[in-house]
């Protein structure tokens, strides 16, 4: 410590003071605030790049990773604090749209066992895509049943509600199959789960 504070620079004379005002003077704000930004994103990313890289990391490991880093998922206005809206409920990360609807993530681990089988000769996603994808779907649910409630006491518009589950990655996947087999089954399984219903008869 005395070493530390031996070194120490002394009062920055009254010319490299205006010279740092000088510099300042000239700095685009908005610019650094952006460049500030950026840099708290690549070490969100590298984290959470580390902690998938880890098989045994754990939904909450994921889930401190990707605290506050909304941007990942999307243009949306903000995290919400509040995690829970009916008691039998408790969403991993709730997010805020602009039209102040809600939309859900649900995490998973990364290291999934059969998340993309081979079956007949075909790709598929396996049971685990599919429990999850139930699970949330439940959540939506449950909180259109009770959306008069939770917009009255929360402010956050459950009708309109939707989700996106992070499931698995591809350096866990076995049987040969290859990321881009991965990327297009996951392609083919959100086309035709996003497909709109059939206009009603008139």
């Amino acid at each position: 410590m005395e070493i530390v504070l031996r070194d120490l620079p002394r009062p920055a004379s009254a010319e490299t003071a205006r010279m740092m005002n000088d510099v300042l003077a000239g700095v685009d704000a908005e610019l650094l605030a952006q460049s500030l930004e950026l840099r708290t994103r690549q070490a969100g990313l590298a984290a959470l790049r580390a902690a998938q890289a880890d098989p045994d990391s754990s939904e909450s490991t994921l889930h401190s990773c990707l605290k506050n880093q909304e941007w990942i998922f999307g243009a949306y206005v903000a995290e919400l604090a509040r995690r829970q809206y009916t008691p039998d409920t408790i969403l991993d990360i709730p997010l805020l749209r602009g039209d102040g609807s809600l939309h859900v993530v649900e995490l998973k681990r990364g290291n999934i066992k059969n998340l993309v089988i081979r079956l007949h000769g075909h790709l598929m996603l396996g049971a685990p895509v599919h429990h999850a994808v139930s699970q949330t779907q439940n959540y939506l649910r449950t909180m259109d049943e009770n959306r008069g409630s939770i917009l009255t006491t929360h402010g956050v518009d459950t009708r309109r509600a939707s989700a996106t589950v992070v499931i698995g990655h591809p350096r866990y996947v076995t049987d040969g199959i290859t990321p881009q087999e991965i990327a297009e089954t996951l392609r083919t399984y959100n086309t035709h789960a996003a497909k709109p219903p059939g206009r009603p008869p008139a």
